[in-house]
């Protein structure tokens, strides 16, 4: 969720059909309703209207051929441009565009460490590319081997600091995980460490390790910024499963609040994005609230996403230092 569609969020799109199958199928209170019967079901589901008989004709002579599986259903109704036109597409859209409008309202840091921050064709990062209006003199960029990256290997070489007239982007190799593996960053400090949509992606019990680094290696008056989904809201759109096959665990904003509390942090701004009040009220997803959700809101546990910026706790002791 970095930046932009890509094929992340068309698989993840592709996810919600298990979902919905399994949806169907618990409200039905049997998992052996007739093809046809399930393809009307899928049309009220997805797409919120009986199906038409053009629609239910060319079922039929899948079913007849012995081409007909729910899988090929759900994929078909959430690929289809009347799904993408008025749900689907402005899901990830809108939270784009809550993310860009959160950021530009983090304040400017001299110099920043963003942990999975690579782009795949943006020499500045991913920090700079979702709309970061500010530009440190010194932007250091940790990510895995381009090779390994989550959007693909970057069209450019990372192996050598690129230099612009407001400052320099230097690229590190490595896990978040093992970030005091890193030799050449463990001299540096920071004004702001950063984390976008990349939390969610760390094993727990590595996290307390990455914190304490992180807490280590800001400089006085530094500050941590992250962003992440919101579970309260994602398990309501993804009951069975987080909305990412890699992500290692998605937090509630007062579980995320309680690590870093433990780790030695305190929360000082609490931001929701992409605001869902009428979700968290009932526990039911719809699509079509996230066309006139408030992009950004102090209302961060009704949010699909939430972001935090802590600071050290001056009095903690941390065990992992």
């Amino acid at each position: 969720m970095r930046s932009g569609w890509g094929g992340g969020k068309m698989k993840a799109l592709r996810q919600v059909a298990g979902r919905i199958r399994s949806a169907i199928i618990t409200r039905t209170g049997a998992g052996d309703i007739g093809p046809e019967e399930f393809v009307r079901l899928a049309y009220l589901v997805v797409l919120r209207r009986p199906a038409d008989a053009t629609g239910i004709d060319g079922w039929r002579r899948q079913i007849e051929r012995g081409n007909f599986s729910t899988q090929r259903v759900l994929d078909s109704l959430l690929g289809s441009e009347e799904y993408l036109a008025n749900c689907g597409a402005d899901i990830f859209r809108r939270l784009h565009m809550a993310r860009q409008r959160w950021i530009r309202s983090v304040d400017a840091f001299d110099s920043i460490l963003d942990i999975g921050g690579s782009s795949a064709g943006r020499r500045e990062g991913a920090l700079i590319e979702l709309g970061y209006p500010h530009r440190p003199s010194r932007l250091d960029i940790l990510d895995l081997p381009p090779e390994r990256q989550f959007w693909g290997t970057p069209t450019f070489d990372q192996t050598e600091p690129f230099d612009f007239d407001w400052g320099r982007v230097t690229y590190f190799h490595g896990s978040a995980e093992g970030v005091a593996n890193v030799p050449a960053l463990q001299s540096r400090r920071y004004q702001c460490i950063f984390m976008g949509q990349a939390i969610e992606h760390i094993l727990p019990e590595k996290l307390p390790e990455l914190l304490a680094w992180i807490r280590a290696h800001l400089l006085p008056g530094g500050r941590f910024v992250m962003d992440t989904p919101n579970r309260a809201i994602t398990k309501i759109h993804s009951p069975d499963a987080y909305i990412n096959e890699d992500h290692k665990l998605e937090y509630t904003p007062d579980q995320l609040e309680e690590v870093l509390a433990v780790s030695g942090f305190s929360v000082t701004r609490k931001t929701g994005l992409v605001h869902l009040p009428e979700m968290a009220r009932t526990g039911v997803f719809d699509a079509r609230w996230f066309t006139e959700a408030t992009l950004v809101h102090d209302d961060a546990d009704a949010s699909y996403l939430f972001a935090f910026e802590a600071v050290p706790n001056p009095q903690h002791t941390d065990i992992h230092q």
